[in-house]
């Protein structure tokens, strides 16, 4: 059990210190108790307002859509903001629903949307979907590179197969919806060539094209948002978990013509715009920018986590690696070749034994991932070291060796 957070460590009740490669599963891209978290939250609290409900807007909620709006595209200057990631794709699906007077749904193998009805539709994995009604017939998956060795050409092709078909049957998908990054599965992507053309093939087609940047945005991969790598100009973008850095918030940026075509009421939520989380929100966006974090993502993270982590590949049992930004993924493999999710959970527990907190993923549960803050340091009170920096030269190829079949 921890109970105290300081920068990139969290602390048990013996006041051990835990390296934090989890990060909340990417919501504390700032790492725990940063300075501005604080002051946003004492300052909303300050206010006496706890929430105001969702037609009554606070100051806290329109900093917020001032923040949003200067790191969109300009033409993305709608936003509605909602309380989860699932919740948000929920409202990119109805609004791309009701503007198309079109319902079929594009979702892509490897994805990871959430696990509400409409988001579990299009996330994938059998297991999660498996006990439930899902909408599948709505929804077609297409293949996404780096999947079974798939290329961009190849998944492009099968895209543009599917859209064609669906013309000629009258049955154009309201919406096509992808990750720039599909992190949860183990951090495939950006393909460039990919994701510009689909975006041709679905501004061709008249289909609205959503990138969920709930995991990916707010500075994980070295941008604003993972679909900047391919400089797309996406019709809605999805965002949360490092939205706030840690109170539940989420949102859906698109034109008014798409959020405001529905009349008020058509969509909602109680806690939407929490005056709270909305302060935590806007004051992380500032840190991030005044301390061009995604420049240190792009300069020193991302570069450290590939030096250090390149060693691992030559390993036996280690399929690849992967780092895009602040975060990499460890594939493993059975000497047949097939995923070796076992050996991803051993090292998860042999890790959390040496004090660092790891994450699992990959579409197998096949790989180790690591999710640091993006911050330069660490806050004052913690030993003055970078996240991933002795702990993953020394011990993580030590750890890999001692779990080798």
């Amino acid at each position: 059990m921890f109970v105290r957070g300081d920068g990139c460590y969290l602390f048990n009740e013996a006041g051990e210190a835990y390296l934090d490669l989890v990060c909340g599963s990417a919501t504390s891209n700032l790492g725990h108790g940063h300075p501005a978290h604080r002051k946003a939250i004492e300052e909303a609290l300050a206010s006496g307002i706890l929430h105001t409900g969702t037609r009554l807007p606070s100051p806290f909620r329109a900093a917020l859509y001032e923040s949003l709006a200067a790191i969109l595209p300009d033409e993305l200057d709608c936003i509605q903001l909602a309380n989860s990631g699932a919740e948000a794709v929920e409202i990119a699906l109805k609004a791309a629903q009701f503007v198309t007077r079109r319902h079929r749904l594009v979702a892509f193998a490897g994805g990871y949307h959430g696990r509400t009805i409409g988001a579990l539709s299009l996330t994938s994995g059998e297991r999660i979907r498996r006990p439930f009604a899902t909408l599948d017939h709505l929804v077609d998956v297409l293949p996404y590179p780096g999947h079974a060795e798939l290329t961009a050409a190849d998944c492009l092709a099968a895209a543009e197969g599917l859209l064609g078909r669906r013309k000629g049957e009258g049955e154009l998908p309201a919406l096509i919806i992808v990750e720039a990054v599909q992190a949860v599965s183990g951090i495939i992507g950006p393909d460039i060539d990919f994701l510009r053309g689909l975006q041709e093939l679905a501004g061709r087609h008249d289909v609205l094209l959503a990138l969920d940047e709930i995991w990916n945005g707010f500075g994980r991969t070295g941008r604003w948002f993972a679909f900047e790598h391919a400089n797309l100009r996406p019709d809605l973008v999805i965002m949360g978990k490092a939205l706030s850095g840690g109170l539940p918030l989420s949102a859906v940026a698109a034109s008014p013509r798409l959020l405001k075509a529905w009349s008020a009421g058509m969509h909602t939520s109680t806690f939407q715009g929490n005056p709270l989380a909305c302060a935590m929100s806007a004051a992380g966006i500032e840190t991030i920018r005044t301390g061009d974090l995604i420049g240190h993502v792009e300069r020193n993270i991302a570069p450290l986590l590939k030096a250090k982590l390149s060693k691992l590949q030559s390993l036996p049992g280690v399929a690849a690696v992967r780092v895009v930004g602040a975060q990499a993924a460890v594939q493993f493999q059975r000497p047949d070749g097939s995923p070796d999710p076992d050996r991803s959970a051993l090292l998860q527990r042999r890790l959390l034994d040496q004090k660092i907190l790891a994450y699992g993923g990959g579409t197998q549960g096949d790989c180790l991932m690591l999710v640091p803050a993006i911050t330069p340091a660490t806050v004052a009170t913690t030993p003055p070291r970078l996240a991933v920096t002795v702990d993953l030269e020394v011990k993580l190829p030590s750890l890999l060796n001692k779990t080798q079949r």
